[in-house]
């Protein structure tokens, strides 16, 4: 590919060659902040109150000794706004192996689909499932909101992802879990869109992946202040897919929860999930 950029004889040609030769574009530094939404301002404000109050992202950063001569790797994430990029599918196919760039890049627009009902923004997760190198934070993220998109085809978009990924060895689903558990603690994702596309993926043949992700969503959600809806839900899919699976997986504060008077049905599933891990 360096010799082709050369041959062009042109000095861009040449620029792109030398880069190629001396390792190309870096896998970035990647950090998960939150950003929040910007001041009201005075009088009304309509699209100030159409913005989520917060929104996790991840910015991007040249890793040590090198240069970020192109301005890729260098990103802080982007402000929250009522306007997301239509063009954004287009960049897996100009960065296919820079999963982490990507993903960044497309977060808000992913993110937007759960905290603004916006529609399409998860089309872009099976493009990234098809691309290669790592997708760190900001693929884990995207999925995490890809879950609990508003529209059934963004959701099915991301089953589609995550079914691609896990097949492949690719998939994070325990950091993917976290992400969603915080998530929807938070308020920002609204966990009952996000069983649907979970129970799909255990029915397809991933009863284990799905175990994993909700092992790791359930410590977040099982302390929250007040139980989020659907968690009994989730607890019912965590318990099957732990039996089907025979794995056993430490999930923090379910004996409390389980050790709980009364029979609620939360309390009811969460005692079936920790039979499940502590067979008499």
């Amino acid at each position: 590919m360096a010799d082709k950029a050369a041959a062009l004889g042109t000095p861009a040609g040449e620029r792109l060659a030398t880069w190629l030769r001396t390792g190309g574009l870096p896998q970035p530094l990647t950090r998960v902040t939150t950003v929040t939404r910007r001041p009201r301002k005075n009088g009304y404000d309509w699209e100030h109150d159409q913005l989520p109050a917060k929104r996790v992202m991840v910015e991007l950063r040249p890793p040590d000794g090198h240069a970020d001569p192109y301005g890729l790797l260098t990103a802080d994430p982007a402000p929250i706004s009522t306007e997301q990029s239509n063009w954004m599918n287009l960049w897996p196919s100009i960065l296919p192996g820079h999963r982490a760039v990507v993903a960044a890049y497309a977060l808000p627009t992913v993110a937007a689909t759960a905290d603004m009902d916006q529609r399409d923004g998860a089309t872009i997760l099976p493009l990234l499932a098809d691309s290669t190198g790592p997708g760190g934070a900001a693929l884990d993220l995207a999925l995490a909101y890809g879950l609990g998109a508003r529209h059934g085809t963004d959701r099915v978009a991301t089953l589609d992802a995550l079914l691609a990924l896990a097949a492949a060895g690719q998939l994070d689903a325990t950091a993917t879990g976290h992400h969603l558990g915080h998530l929807v603690a938070a308020q920002l994702v609204k966990l009952p869109r996000a069983l649907e596309p979970l129970r799909d993926a255990a029915l397809a043949g991933a009863p284990l992946t799905v175990w994993q992700l909700t092992a790791a969503a359930l410590p977040a959600l099982l302390a929250a202040p007040q139980p989020p809806r659907g968690l009994p839900d989730l607890l019912s899919l965590a318990a099957e897919t732990a039996t089907t699976t025979g794995i056993r997986i430490d999930v923090p504060g379910l004996a409390d929860v389980a050790r709980r008077g009364g029979s609620s049905r939360l309390v009811t599933e969460a005692r079936r999930l920790h039979r499940a891990l502590n067979p008499a």
